[in-house]
């Protein structure tokens, strides 16, 4: 069976649908990644506890300056604090879910009208 077969079940896909696919299927992705980065970071370190409670502080207020190794006086970029990460995560998650909300609902408003 061919990728873009429609069974008796289901409707052709439009270019919108596949979009919000690929939108929620991202989004579900990130939120996926970010639970199982904070369950691997659990792991103990050779850090100090203070120096741990500190770094801590520091990763969820802060964006921290990315370094290369070879010159490290020369910052190659920024990582975003956690917080920042977070709420683009949930950010990103939300709009996804109001695009496939709405997508939802125009295609129910389109079948109602063509059953009319």
């Amino acid at each position: 069976m061919a990728e873009d077969d429609v069974t008796q079940f289901e409707a052709p896909a439009s270019t919108q649908d596949r979009r919000t696919d690929v939108e929620v299927r991202s989004a579900l992705a990130n939120a996926y990644t970010f639970v199982r980065s904070r369950e691997i970071n659990k792991t103990i370190s050779g850090f100090t506890f203070d120096h741990y409670i500190d770094e801590a502080k520091r990763s969820l207020k802060e964006d921290r300056i990315l370094r290369s190794a070879a010159s490290p006086a020369e910052g190659v970029g920024r990582r975003l604090s956690k917080m920042s990460m977070l709420e683009k995560v949930e950010r990103d998650f939300n709009n996804a879910m109001a695009k496939a909300r709405e997508l939802a609902k125009q295609n129910d408003a389109d079948t109602a009208s063509e059953e009319s």
